[in-house]
């Protein structure tokens, strides 16, 4: 999506509207979870945006800056944050040459969905340290203690109310009608599952784990955080199922999925003989059309067969670096995403740091890359390669075009500066001669002086 920026001014319209109900509970969240993610700014902007007077009604963000004391770089900048983080969807819309903003307001996750949240949860971590992260935990996720004694005696659905077995083996039309179009919307902004592998043997893990003291049960709900792990470490069934026991509690049998990760990643980190990714040439000096070269089919086939995390740290262990817990977390970030398959974004890696030569990953240009990349739906190796060759190219075109606006600048002079030389060079050429002559007459003089004994 284009960049809004240039369209925002104090006098630019906008419209809020609340897309879900906030509760004690969100407004708590948001405090404690959101905030130190997000800054006081964002904060303090979702803050104003609900209580603004008049919901419904236009305003201009001139009154927004006066309520926050901001400016508007300011106040573009926490509205990134509310929206990278899920708080804010921003729509804008023009009408007889009139631009207006339309804000929906989104409530904060559950404190547990937002800890099963790979990105949140990193993110958090890394702001806060452990210590604090780890209270914010139990109190967000306490649970009321009850008594061995209690029997549950909660009746289910089909004790209560009488459905018809007919209408549940055959649904009515209403019904399926309305979910097509719940799942066409859903289809609509979701992220391509297809990213994740679905080659991990999930019956197998259970067996593994059957023979244990793990409640398999409780893991059902951690599905997607070991299939990002899969698919970012490439890690099978047997050290999945060694890595859930060293994050499980013995004395409570209860999974942590935050140790799961942090022990994943300290595994990785530790120097082992991995096996050295080979390195084709660089795509630089490929040819520019749509095929690819042979050496890039090798680059290819080794992208598509490795595991991104492992992928990296071929090449770093290639050029005599190391992985950074920082550049895991990017990898990690980047696979949970699910924009792009792993061969993808193995060569996204391999562009930034054999490419152009970068001892680490950055991650607001892996984003940046990450964003240009699902604008084109780049979905498969090829259409990779191609972007990374017009990447290249577009980062030479600037030099060129300012070496040409260089040459144009000096070759070209204004006439009123052309005229002013000429005059100039005129000037001193009839003022030379006059000297000379002057010059000559008084020689003259002086030579006939002695005949005539008189002076001048």
């Amino acid at each position: 999506m284009e960049d809004s920026w240039h369209q925002l001014q104090p006098k630019t319209s906008f419209l809020v509207r609340l897309a879900d109900r906030l509760t004690d509970q969100s407004w708590q969240t948001l405090t404690q979870l959101y905030q130190p993610i997000i800054g006081p700014s964002a904060a303090g902007l979702y803050s104003a945006l609900f209580w603004l007077p008049k919901t419904g009604q236009y305003h201009r963000h001139a009154t927004l800056l006066a309520i926050l004391g901001m400016d508007l770089a300011h106040l573009y900048d926490a509205r990134l944050r509310l929206e990278a983080t899920g708080l804010l969807t921003t729509t804008v819309s023009t009408k007889d040459d009139l631009t207006s903003f339309n804000y929906d307001l989104h409530a904060p996750l559950l404190p547990a969905a937002f800890f099963k949240d790979d990105l949140l949860s990193v993110q958090l971590l890394g702001v806060v340290g452990e210590d604090l992260y780890q209270s914010l935990v139990s109190v967000n996720t306490s649970t009321t203690e009850r008594s061995t004694d209690e029997e549950n005696i909660t009746k289910n659905f089909l004790e209560v109310f009488h459905v018809d077995g007919q209408e549940l083996a055959e649904l009515p039309t209403a019904i399926t009608a309305g979910r097509q179009h719940l799942d066409a919307e859903t289809h609509a902004t979701a992220p391509a599952l297809q990213a994740i592998p679905a080659d991990f043997d999930f019956k197998l893990l259970g067996e593994i784990l059957e023979h244990s003291f793990i409640d398999t049960r409780a893991l059902r709900s951690e599905r997607q955080l070991l299939l990002t792990e899969h698919a970012t470490y490439g890690l099978d069934e047997v050290t999945m199922a060694r890595y859930i026991g060293e994050a499980t509690d013995l004395a409570t049998n209860q999974f942590n999925a935050e140790t799961f990760k942090r022990v994943i990643a300290q595994n990785f980190g530790r120097p082992q003989s991995a096996k050295p990714v080979a390195q084709p040439q660089k795509t630089a000096t490929t040819p520019t059309n749509q095929s690819v070269n042979s050496a890039e089919q090798a680059l290819i086939k080794v992208a598509a067969n490795t595991a991104p995390a492992v992928f990296l740290q071929a090449i770093k262990q290639k050029s005599g670096g190391f992985v950074t817990d920082g550049e895991q977390r990017i990898v990690r970030d980047l696979v949970s995403r699910q924009l792009f398959p792993e061969a993808v974004l193995n060569l996204m890696v391999y562009h930034v740091l054999v490419d152009e030569d970068r001892p680490t990953l950055n991650k607001n240009l892996l984003d940046t890359i990450a964003n240009d990349w699902s604008k084109a739906k780049i979905t498969t190796p090829e259409q990779a390669i191609q972007k990374i060759r017009e990447r290249q190219q577009a980062a030479k075109q600037p030099h060129r075009s300012r070496a040409r606006q260089s040459a144009t600048v000096k070759e070209t002079l204004p006439e009123w500066a052309k005229t002013s030389t000429t005059n100039q060079q005129a000037s001193r050429t009839k003022l030379s001669a006059e000297k000379q002559k002057q010059l000559q007459d008084r020689i003259a003089k002086l030579q006939d002086r002695p005949s005539t004994g008189k002076e001048d």
